[in-house]
């Protein structure tokens, strides 16, 4: 679960990074909120990424997804890949959870 839900807050980062030049470009937001947003969604998936194995890491992984989704009020794309990345985010936890409980099975037999 850990290898699927860092990759898909990895790409998280990738996004909010290229969040900004877009955001300044569409929107009459100032730079520094825009910037601010940011880096607030990429240390949150950072933080993400380093707890996985907890259970408040998940929940702050679905806190990184709704950051991305909210993003869409100032640049309408983000709607679409928030949501995406919701999606994403869960089935990466879904097949983890799954690869997980067979690797203990395998483990314990």
């Amino acid at each position: 679960m850990r290898a699927l839900g860092s990759s898909v807050l990895a790409f998280e980062i990738i996004i909010a990074i290229l969040f900004i030049p877009a955001a300044i470009a569409q929107s009459s937001v100032g730079t520094n909120l825009i910037v601010l947003i940011s880096v607030i969604q990429i240390v949150l998936a950072v933080f993400a990424m380093g707890t996985m194995g907890k259970k408040y890491g998940i929940y702050l992984g679905y806190l990184t997804q709704i950051l991305i989704i909210l993003t869409g009020f100032i640049v309408t794309w983000m709607f679409v890949l928030g949501l995406m990345f919701l999606g994403l985010w869960i089935m990466a936890l879904r097949i983890g959870r799954r690869t997980d409980a067979i690797k203990a099975a395998k483990k314990a037999s």
